[in-house]
């Protein structure tokens, strides 16, 4: 499917170093979107203390409340 995110490689440069990262996206121009997004809006919302594998049923309920989340905003003012 062409609306499938894909998982893209990425890398910047911090005192000195190289640090790598993977960017999900559909193709490469929406990777330098998403990247400008980041440089722009990005805000620290805290440490992340574990990763937990939530499987097909988790990822679906997740994309499901940030659909109502999303709408939400927009009814409240928001983005």
């Amino acid at each position: 499917m062409a609306d499938e995110l894909k998982p893209f490689t990425c890398s910047y440069r911090f005192e000195g170093s190289k640090i790598d990262f993977t960017c999900h996206a559909r193709n490469w121009d929406e990777v330098s979107a998403r990247l400008r997004a980041i440089g722009t809006t990005a805000i620290v919302e805290g440490e992340q203390v574990a990763e937990v594998g939530a499987g097909v049923f988790g990822e679906a309920l997740g994309r499901a409340l940030t659909g109502v989340r999303a709408l939400a905003g927009k009814r409240n003012g928001g983005e």
